[in-house]
């Protein structure tokens, strides 16, 4: 399923599922409006989405930043750690969000807890972008004043500051390889070869740009920007080739782009301020050279629409419960005892919402009232050096699992009783 998360100004969160239909006498693309969820008293201005695509994060020019669980369309807390607008949020896998501000600093938050690690500070006007490497290990952003700033996340530092070569920059993005950058400017863009950093591809003939995305096709970077003059410019970083400006049906400017991978088709997902939305074959529009036509599905959001984000949710249940925690124990305990290395020990939750804290891994329990605790299994680092004591935590694991089990249920009928 491809779901679509849209912002609007009218402070409004739109929610789209895309399916693809089996029968021949429906519509290939079907559109499901999933929530429309009024998320900020102001403006939204951003969207990020985890990897998982379990974790949502919106701000706005409320100062706030919204969180929110995909898996279950819920919302989870807000942070108020920033005294301007946001301007944009940047997960790294599932473990951080990055959030920049008008206020000229960026917070890497942890989202085990939701607690602000680090504060960088640097910048001395409003940011208007940043983008974290697929590493992790370094972040881009730029402010209003025309500057890049290079940092060194585990280190919380900067590392390099940059004077741009046009003025008021509007978006910057790493590509999927971490191996290219592109800057978009109100004037045109600029994009740069980070071993060389050389501009690789420099364009100042479009009208006023908004909107970037970078994405790979046959493993070849593609760079596709929008804005204004309501088409969207693709360059090939590989075969340094411009298709475009491709032709839309938007009546006024697109305010964002966003892509994604579903079944096997890459999906260009664009919005405008007239509340359109539209789904396109990229690679399909690549090869016409002129313009996107027959869109895969399209939908009237009927409002001003700001920025998406497009991401492939997989079926079924998204979280772990501690009795599938378990299961994993015993089948890797059974494995331990066929003299089969055991790459992990412990509680791994490979995929359940985890993170390390404290020498433990932190996991999303599932209750039977909706409630999510998290449950801290303690890890013997030393014990992982000699198989023979594997095991023996594997069982010890159990056993406190089982623990916090019986103490959290009774800690809900507890709670149950106290209501009635």
């Amino acid at each position: 399923m491809l779901r679509i998360v849209l912002g609007s100004y009218e402070r409004l969160l739109y929610g789209l599922d895309v399916t693809k239909s089996t029968e021949a006498d429906q519509p290939e693309y079907t559109v499901t409006q999933t929530f429309t969820y009024p998320a900020h008293i102001a403006s939204i201005k951003t969207i990020a989405v985890s990897k998982n695509a379990k974790l949502l994060a919106t701000g706005s020019s409320d100062e706030h930043v919204k969180l929110y669980s995909l898996d279950r369309n819920k919302e989870s807390g807000t942070l108020f750690h920033h005294t301007g607008s946001i301007t944009d949020l940047a997960f790294h896998e599932t473990g951080y969000l990055f959030t920049a501000s008008e206020d000229a600093t960026i917070a890497i938050v942890r989202t085990s807890d939701w607690e602000p690690l680090k504060i960088l500070k640097g910048h001395t006007t409003a940011i208007q972008s940043i983008s974290i490497h697929p590493t992790g290990k370094l972040l881009l952003s730029v402010s209003i004043d025309g500057y890049l700033r290079t940092w060194d996340t585990a280190k919380a530092s900067c590392a390099y500051t940059y004077k741009l070569p046009l003025p008021r920059p509007v978006k910057i993005s790493w590509s999927k390889c971490g191996l290219y950058y592109a800057v978009v400017f109100e004037t045109g863009v600029v994009c740069f070869q980070v071993a060389t950093g050389k501009e690789i591809w420099k364009s100042t003939e479009l009208k006023r740009l908004v909107a970037l995305e970078f994405t790979e096709i046959n493993k070849q970077p593609i760079v596709i920007v929008a804005g204004d003059a309501k088409q969207v410019t693709i360059y090939n970083l590989s075969t340094k080739q411009v298709v475009g400006p491709l032709k839309t049906p938007h009546s006024t400017r697109i305010k964002d782009l966003s892509s994604a991978v579903f079944n096997d088709v890459h999906i260009l997902v664009t919005c405008s301020s007239d509340g359109g939305i539209y789904g396109w074959d990229l690679q399909a529009g690549i090869e016409n050279g002129r313009e996107l036509e027959n869109a895969l599905f399209s939908f009237d959001a009927k409002c001003r629409l700001t920025c998406c984000v497009a991401t492939v949710q997989t079926n079924g249940k998204l979280k772990k419960s501690l009795e599938e925690e378990m299961k994993e124990m015993e089948k890797a305990e059974e494995e331990e005892e066929e003299a089969v290395a055991i790459k992990e020990a412990g509680v791994t939750g490979t995929k359940a919402h985890s993170a390390t804290k404290k020498g433990g891994a932190r996991v999303l329990v599932s209750y039977d009232n909706g409630d999510e605790q998290p449950a801290t299994a303690a890890v013997d680092a030393s014990s992982q050096k000699e198989a023979g004591n594997r095991t023996k935590n594997l069982k010890g694991g159990k056993a406190k699992i089982l623990d916090k089990m019986a103490s959290s249920r009774n800690k809900t009928i507890s709670k149950r009783k106290a209501k009635k």
